[in-house]
């Protein structure tokens, strides 16, 4: 047979009985004893549910800033709008890259200098070498010019292909 002391007066009695033999106080869970047990069970899981919805909340969006758009410079805005036509061959016993370009200047502004980069690639898609030059002439807003026979510089010998671009042009 077990035994325990009662809750109240400390005397020991059967873990079975519902009352003490002694002072006559009720054992185990009293029903104000379990209501605040369920309460304090209720609190808990409360407590608990706001944590989790507190960690959840979502972060307020910021306020929308104004952005407002950058202008290009006039070279930036040459440059851009600026395009190139070529033709090319090897010359010098196919050791020199000569082009005739077609400069289209569909800007506002007149442009001259205009540097041009060219990349070369071998028949296996490699790139073999690079060429650059600047053209030393004028082209007005909204024109085309021609420049024939340009020669770009030395040129690998097993250059097949080539990719030429502005990369540069001063403003006028």
């Amino acid at each position: 047979m077990d035994d325990w002391e009662c809750k109240h007066c400390g005397t020991m009695i059967d873990v079975e009985a519902k009352f003490c033999s002694h002072c006559g106080a009720r054992q185990g869970w009293t029903a104000p004893m379990k209501v605040l047990f369920f309460i304090l069970i209720l609190v808990s899981i409360g407590w608990i549910v706001k944590l989790g919805e507190n960690s959840s909340t979502p972060t307020p969006t910021p306020e929308p800033t104004l952005v407002i758009p950058q202008r290009l410079t006039p070279r930036e805005e040459a440059l851009s709008l600026t395009k190139l036509q070529y033709t090319w061959e090897k010359t010098g016993f196919g050791s020199v890259m000569e082009a005739n370009f077609i400069i289209d200047n569909r800007s506002d502004y007149t442009i001259k200098d205009i540097t041009i980069k060219c990349v070369h690639f071998a028949k296996s898609g490699t790139i073999v070498d690079s060429s650059t030059a600047s053209i030393y002439d004028i082209v007005k807003a909204k024109s085309k010019k021609k420049v024939n026979q340009f020669n770009m510089g030395f040129i690998h010998r097993q250059a097949a292909s080539t990719n030429c671009e502005i990369i540069d042009v001063k403003v006028d």
